[in-house]
């Protein structure tokens, strides 16, 4: 089930907003890695040579289509979860128990947001760099911090949210 917007405050906006970019996002990466998987298996198998640098590149798009995902999913509710006790309790202990999950779940984003920076700096300092494409390592870590940036406002409108519900008049649960 996708996550409905409580209402169209700046907060609802701004996330349709990402949301929709990063999925215009996804798309032409997942697009442009179709094209070019295919264009090297046609080269390799009828003119007898692969493009050297399709292999480097589709890592490279795998990766950010990847965190791009988690980021779609995390917006929509969609990663996996077992709800089957919180289902059990009555809605005010259930809207507690997600006010406490999106507690735990900003820290591990913050965490997450965190070592990627770190991997990213990291990596643009050391000038470590890819042998085919010649592209800093670095360039292609941004995509964590990234996305664990939006995933952390995310999570944070989500807690707002729980918090008004505990403590409010919401019914979510």
């Amino acid at each position: 089930m996708l996550y409905a917007p409580a209402g169209p405050g700046l907060l609802r906006k701004a996330e349709a907003a990402v949301g929709a970019a990063v999925k215009v996002v996804i798309g032409l990466l997942l697009a442009a890695m179709v094209v070019l998987v295919f264009a090297n298996v046609i080269s390799r198998y009828f003119l007898n040579s692969a493009i050297a640098w399709s292999e480097e590149v589709a890592r490279f798009m795998m990766i950010w289509l990847s965190f791009l995902g988690a980021v779609i999913a995390f917006i929509n509710n969609e990663h996996l979860g077992l709800d089957i006790m919180v289902k059990m309790l009555p809605k005010k202990g259930a809207n507690t128990v997600l006010l406490v999950s999106n507690v735990l779940v900003i820290v591990a984003i913050a965490f997450f947001s965190f070592g990627g920076f770190s991997l990213m700096a990291d990596s643009l300092e050391s000038g470590w760099r890819s042998p085919a494409t010649d592209t800093p390592y670095g360039l292609i870590y941004t995509v964590v911090p990234f996305s664990g940036f939006v995933m952390l406002l995310q999570a944070l409108i989500k807690l707002i949210e729980n918090v008004s519900m505990v403590f409010g008049k919401g019914e979510k649960a």
